[in-house]
């Protein structure tokens, strides 16, 4: 039987992957290990580590393991290494691919949201502000969050992740130069501001989006609706509604009052999921059927 084993079992990302492979409907044998564990051969080992862990890791068992799929964002801007978001850019794994970056939650959301209209409308540039969950920070910050007096309850904070010489947070880099890499725009223009919110789970983006060409607005709603794990709503859509769903939910469409070619909207999904283990089971779910 086929073989997928999660490294990092203990962490919240590990659990909810453990919980998406069981929805694998391909025959497998599920595997847990934690961070030390030695490792047993696998078809597909998910590394749900972090940096350190994984960049150890990834070398350390190549020889015993067909396919690996890490989460963290050690290799994702690695050349050769693709970052892969399934509904997306499948195509990036080819049967000499052996290891494969899940990319950044607030990345997926705007990349999810793009994605659709790349064909038809030629971007100039992209904006956004997001409004990330609590649970994106992990264990550590979600028990932070829940002890009176936490910095975070009623609050936004508007730095995630480490400031970089440039004065841009390490996470804002992320949504600038992984949505270039998935997206196959190397040049894009993406201008992002990131901000951690008092929401539990489910991160959110406001957006902002520049193309050559006028924007329709029924034809963005119909291309956003027939895309996988998409979907428009009319009404408002917030990361209450959006927690432990799979799609990712757009509303508020409108067009910028003066520029036709301007869109601004609201994306919301949960983190976990298809910001982070969903994602990396439907890679799992491609290597499975493509490859193993």
């Amino acid at each position: 039987m086929k073989t997928v084993g999660i490294i990092g079992i203990n962490g919240m990302v590990g659990q909810k992957m453990l919980a998406e492979l069981k929805k694998i409907k391909t025959p497998i044998e599920i595997k847990t290990f934690g961070r030390a564990d030695e490792i047993t051969p696998l078809d597909i080992a998910i590394l749900c580590t972090d940096n350190p862990i994984s960049k150890e890791l990834a070398p350390k068992i190549k020889d015993r393991v067909k396919y690996t799929v890490d989460m963290s964002s050690e290799f994702r801007m690695t050349p050769g290494v693709p970052l892969v978001i399934p509904e997306i850019n499948p195509q990036d794994i080819t049967a000499d691919t052996r290891l494969i970056a899940s990319p950044n939650c607030t990345t997926t959301g705007l990349v999810m949201s793009l994605a659709p209209l790349k064909p038809f409308y030629h971007f100039e540039e992209v904006f956004f502000c997001s409004y990330q969950a609590i649970s994106g920070g992990g264990k550590k910050l979600l028990d932070d969050f829940h002890t009176p007096g936490s910095y975070y309850a009623n609050n936004c904070v508007p730095l995630i992740g480490s400031v970089q010489p440039n004065g841009h947070t390490s996470e804002e880099l992320k949504g600038l130069y992984e949505s270039r890499k998935i997206l196959g725009l190397p040049a894009l223009k993406v201008y992002c501001h990131t901000v951690r919110v008092s929401v539990e789970n489910s991160h959110s983006l406001g957006v902002t989006v520049k193309a050559q060409e006028p924007f329709n607005l029924a034809q963005v709603k119909k291309l956003w609706n027939a895309f996988p794990n998409l979907k428009y709503s009319e009404g408002v859509i917030t990361p209450k509604e959006a927690s432990g769903q799979e799609t990712t939910d757009i509303c508020r469409l409108r067009q910028d009052v003066e520029e036709p070619n301007v869109i601004h909207y609201f994306v919301t999904f949960d983190n976990l999921l298809k910001g982070a283990a969903m994602n990396g089971r439907q890679i799992a779910e491609l290597l499975l059927e493509r490859f193993v």
